[in-house]
């Protein structure tokens, strides 16, 4: 009995047991949801549930279509899909809940931007809608490529959160999305670079009751006039971010306030934010962060109203709005105690900060303001929580005080670009939770220090652009985590120290532009993380080392402007991350080493002014053979001893912008095949060497450029026609290059001096050449008179017409040449005018010579002074006018002396008569004179003593008179100055005879007699001419009659013309009435 009770317990057991799986199976094959297809998946063993096979194909079809550059899909293997990476299951179904398919690494948005260049393009598969129990959608980040937001994510219904930001979708976002009413969170971020993305209407927001989170910046909504109506109808809102939205104008008055859970507000970047609106934000109470940051309509005192009453702020932003006022203003009506971070930057802020409150401060940004008092900075010690402070670009002014060492806790700070003088305090060795130190653009002085060496947490020192002194302490070297040092634009002497090689995790060394000597420690090498090194402008000596080859990271190497000799060592080949490599005006000798060819992602070399020699052939072909093409953009080779041809290969750098092969001795032919695929070179400067320029007149050059210089080759015959194609021409070099014959209409180069040019300067050129600044034709043969509308060309700044055949008199309208009237005081490019944005003052000097690298300088050879000399780096500065050595007549226009800006004229050697002009003093700029050998008469006016920069005047050999003026520079010339007038005495020539006519009234009889002679010529010339013309009249009877019938014709035909157009008025004005 025992034995079947046992049994039948056990099949009693097994029963059960099958009976539990039968109950499972039917509920699981009755419940919505959980049925089986044909082609589900099915496991028998347990009632655990794995991925459902219909959703694992929908996964693999999603996959298809995104961008997978890294291969990061690679988890999407096998059965179970509710492994793979972004996918999440429920537990209990199986059913996938939650995919994210958000961009994984890290991209510049201007790369994303940019048509997707760099971001391959994805497409949201159909197979998303069949996911229909997502309650988690992520697909940000992606490049959709302006494809519209699929309407079928609004049948997913179950989203809890989804996320659709930066991904590159465009058009109207569909108002579907308002069926997700489930949505907890929503971000429709779009690109800031774009307004792709637009919304029209925004009630189907109002269809989301339990929306926490709403992210739609820079989405449109200039048309969305509800839009805040829709915002307030949502009480569960918790953060909302409209940055750049183009927000619509919201009159008043304005609804009660519903936003009672609010917490994070940013509307930055809009500008109708009105003072009706802040006083509404008055009541949200629950606000911890505020941003209204770019809000150009905000000011002061709007601000103040809604700040006195959010008591739980933690988070303002106020910044880039112009506010105007004291900085007490604002934080006086913070009612808040716990804010910890404040961003009042680029306003017009004054003034200090309270003392005694915002103790709870950690983030303070005060830069770009007009705060001016040093003492700010004693304040920190109350804010002893502080740890990141910003007040960069004020104008704070005094020494930093010692106290700024008691603000422990401080891990940023920033007092760049102010005028901080003094000492840095050795207390700033205290601040040991320092990170990152900026003290550059101030007028910092004494040495570095030692007590810096205490920051050993430090991992950016930025001292650049002070007047530092002394050595560089060896304590540097106990800041071991230092990634960036910034030491350039002072007065620093002495050696690199040894200690530099314990940063061994320095990424960035900046010493350039110091007083820096001794040699490049070999120890450097060891710096394996080296990314950028900057010695230029410096009194470093001796060679560069072989370890330079082990920093295997450098991008960036700047070498230029020092003492450095001996050979480019080989192991710079190794360096392939190598983009950067200026080792200019050294004393480097031997050959360009074989290596250099191999480093393919050179963009800039410049190995120019040294004493390097042999040939190009090896660099050329290693670089023409690089896999994917070289990447060079600049090579600057001129100054040097290179010798033989040009290889050919030149023309496989198809990267090529800029190239500058000149004054070395290069030989041999330039032909087509040199420039085969250089279509993006833009500069061309192979001046100043023994080449023959073999290009046929027909050739059409792949490239536009803007400069081309090829001075003193061989180009021998007429212009080359191929210039003409040439649109983007700004600067033309050609002097001595043999060509000959007259301008041709369509020829607008600018420097043509020292060939064979003749016949007439053409009108044209102040008719299509209105931005012209420079003007070279000296040492031609042209001849005829200089035209009228020469004066059209108001930018022009150097005209050089010396030398040729011209006559006739000045034009009489010199004074508009604008460019001359205002004295220059810069030193841009004379070409090229680089702009001038206010970020531009956020760029280091090094970082303008990475990004903006052009090493071609414009220079002139010009004569001022008596001397020839070659302006370069100060030709903007340069206006200049020389018109010697020609057979110009007439007198000296009075309209030249408006040109108070000129510096250099020179009218010597030509035929110019009358005085000279009485106002010649207003020109007050003028450096040197030369009125030299001409028949000028007169007095030398008094008005000469007010140029006070004159340092070279000629006035001999004219035929002056009276008493030389002694005040002023005249004072100082010598007797060459006057030499050749006969009527000049006093000093420096012998003194003025006691008893003589006043040579004022001798000068004035003179022009008297001038003036006779001058009318009597006229009136004698007129009597002559008319009684000829009457004579023969009088004496050929033919031709007296052939003369009146002219006569009679003429009017005759008149008098019908004049019959014929009265009767059709007659008859035109009878129709009309």
């Amino acid at each position: 009995m025992a034995a079947a009770g046992s049994g039948s317990f056990q099949d009693g057991r097994i029963a059960s047991k099958r009976l539990m799986m039968l109950v499972a199976l039917l509920l699981v094959s009755c419940c919505p949801g959980y049925g089986f297809g044909d082609d589900d998946h099915v496991e028998v063993e347990g009632i655990s549930s794995s991925c459902i096979e219909s959703e694992r194909r929908a996964l693999l079809a999603i996959k298809s279509e995104m961008y997978d550059p890294d291969n990061w899909f690679s988890t999407w293997t096998g059965k179970d899909c509710c492994g793979w990476r972004g996918v999440a299951c429920d537990n209990t179904t199986g059913h996938v809940t939650k995919l994210d398919l958000r961009y994984p690494y890290t991209y510049e948005l201007w790369d994303m931007f940019n048509d997707g260049e760099t971001i391959g393009v994805s497409k949201v598969n159909p197979s998303l809608q069949e996911l229909k129990y997502l309650k988690y959608l992520d697909l940000s980040m992606n490049n959709f490529s302006h494809a519209p937001v699929p309407t079928m994510i609004a049948s997913l219904v179950h989203l809890e959160y989804l996320n659709l930001s930066n991904a590159m979708f465009d058009g109207l976002i569909p108002p579907q999305l308002g069926n997700l009413s489930n949505l907890h969170y929503l971000d429709l971020q779009g690109w800031y670079y774009d307004d792709f993305l637009h919304v029209d209407d925004l009630d189907w927001l109002s269809r989301i009751p339990s929306l926490k989170y709403l992210d739609m910046s820079y989405v449109n909504l200039s048309k969305a006039t509800n839009w805040f109506y829709i915002i307030n109808s949502i009480p569960t809102l918790e953060v909302l971010h409209l940055i750049y939205v183009d927000l619509p104008y919201v009159p008043s008055p304005l609804p009660p306030f519903n936003l009672t859970d609010i917490a994070t507000l940013d509307l930055s970047l809009n500008s109708n934010i009105t003072s009706a609106m802040l006083r509404w934000l008055s009541n949200a109470t629950s606000l911890e962060n505020l941003l209204l940051s770019g809000c150009g309509s905000l000011t002061i005192e709007s601000v103040q109203v809604a700040l006195g009453a959010l008591l739980n702020l933690k988070e303002l932003d106020l910044s880039f709005n112009s506010l105007k006022g004291e900085i007490l203003e604002i934080l006086n009506n913070v009612s808040s105690s716990g804010l910890k971070h404040l961003d009042l930057r680029w306003n017009q802020l004054s003034g200090d900060i309270p003392r005694g409150s915002l103790r709870d401060l950690e983030y303070l940004d005060l830069s770009t303001n007009l705060i001016v008092d040093v003492h700010i900075l004693a304040s920190l010690g109350n804010l002893t929580n502080l740890r990141h402070l910003d007040l960069g670009y004020n104008l704070i002014s005094g020494e930093i005080p010692p106290t700024v060492g008691d603000a422990v806790r401080l891990e940023y700070l920033y007092l760049s670009y102010n005028g901080i003088i003094g000492k840095i305090p050795q207390s700033m060795g205290n601040l040991s939770n320092l990170l990152e130190l900026h003290l550059s653009g101030n007028k910092i002085v004494g040495w570095i220090p030692p007590s810096i060496g205490n920051l050993s947490n430090l991992l950016e020192l930025h001292l650049s652009g002070n007047k530092i002194v002394g050595w560089i302490p060896p304590s540097i070297g106990n800041l071991t985590n230092l990634v960036y040092l910034d030491l350039s634009r002072n007065n620093i002497v002495g050696w690199i120290p040894p200690s530099i090689v314990n940063l061994t995790n320095l990424v960035h060394l900046d010493l350039s532009m110091n007083n820096i000597s001794g040699y490049i420690p070999e120890t450097l090498g060891t710096l394996i993380h080296m990314e950028e090194l900057y010695l230029f402008n410096n009194r470093i000596s001796g060679q560069i080392p072989e370890t330079i080859g082990d920093l295997q990271n450098l991008r960036i190497l700047f070498l230029s402007n020092n003492h450095i000799f001996g050979q480019i060592p080989k192991k710079i080949g190794k360096l392939h991350y190598l983009q950067n490599l200026d080792m200019s005006y050294n004393n480097l000798s031997g050959q360009i080493p074989t290596t250099l060819g191999d480093l393919c992602n050179l963009t800039v070399l410049d190995l120019s002014h040294n004493n390097i020699g042999g040939d190009l052939t090896n660099l050329f072909y290693g670089l023409s053979t690089c896999s994917q093409g070289a990447f060079l953009s600049s090579l600057v080779l001129k100054g040097n001893n290179l010798s033989g041809i040009i290889p050919s290969s030149m023309g496989q750098l198809s990267r090529l912008q800029e190239v500058d092969l000149s004054s070395n001795s290069l030989a041999g032919n330039i032909t087509e095949a040199h420039f085969l695929n250089l279509t993006s070179l833009s500069k061309l400067i192979i001046a100043s060497n023994s080449l023959n320029v073999m290009l046929p007149n027909d050739w059409r050059p792949p490239f536009n450029a803007s400069i081309i210089d090829m001075s003193f080759c061989h180009l021998r015959g007429k212009f080359p026609a191929w210039i003409r194609t040439q649109q983007q021409l700004q600067s033309l070099y050609l002097s001595g290059v043999g060509v000959s014959g007259s301008l041709p209409i369509w020829f607008s180069n600018f420097s043509k001096g020292e060939n064979k040019l003749f016949g007439k300067i053409p009108k044209w050129i102040g008719r299509n050449l209105s931005s012209l600044k420079v003007l070279s034709l000296r040492s031609n043969l042209l001849n005829r008179v200089i035209p009228e509308n020469i004066v059209n060309l108001t930018s022009l700044q150097v005209l050089d017409l010396s030398s040729n055949n011209l006559f006739g008199s000045l034009p009489s309208s010199l004074g508009n040449f604008t460019a001359m009237v205002e004295v220059q005081n810069d030193t841009r490019s004379l070409i090229e005018d680089y702009y001038s944005y206010i970020e531009s003052i956020l760029f280091t000097t090094k970082e303008l010579i990475v990004e903006e690298h052009c090493s071609y300088s414009e220079s002139i050879l010009l004569t001022t002074k008596g001397e020839i000399a070659d302006y370069t780096t100060i030709l903007s500065l340069v206006t200049f006018i020389d018109l010697s050595n020609n057979q110009l007549s007439g007198e000296i226009p009075k309209d030249l002396t408006k040109l108070l800006g000129l510096r250099f004229l020179n009218l010597s050697n030509n035929h110019l008569t009358r005085r000279i002009p009485e106002n010649i003093g207003d020109m007050k700029t003028l450096e040197s004179l030369d009125l030299s050998v001409n028949s000028l008469i007169g007095e030398i006016p008094s008005s000469f003593s007010a140029m006070h920069f004159l340092e070279r005047l000629n006035l001999s050999y004219n035929n002056l008179s009276g008493k030389i003026p002694t005040s002023g520079q005249l004072s100082t010339f010598d007797p060459s100055t006057y030499v050749g007038n006969k009527g000049l005495c006093g000093m420096p020539l012998p003194a003025c005879p006691v008893y003589q006519t006043p040579p004022d009234a001798r000068v004035k009889d003179d022009e008297k007699l001038d003036k006779l002679l001058e009318y009597t010529s006229i009136v004698v010339g007129f009597v002559v001419g008319f009684w000829l013309f009457i004579g023969t009249l009088i004496m050929k009877q033919a031709i007296r009659f052939a003369f009146f019938r002219r006569i009679d014709k003429t009017i005759d035909w008149i008098y019908v013309q004049f019959a014929v157009k009265l009767a059709k008025l007659k008859s035109k004005w009878q129709t009309t009435t």
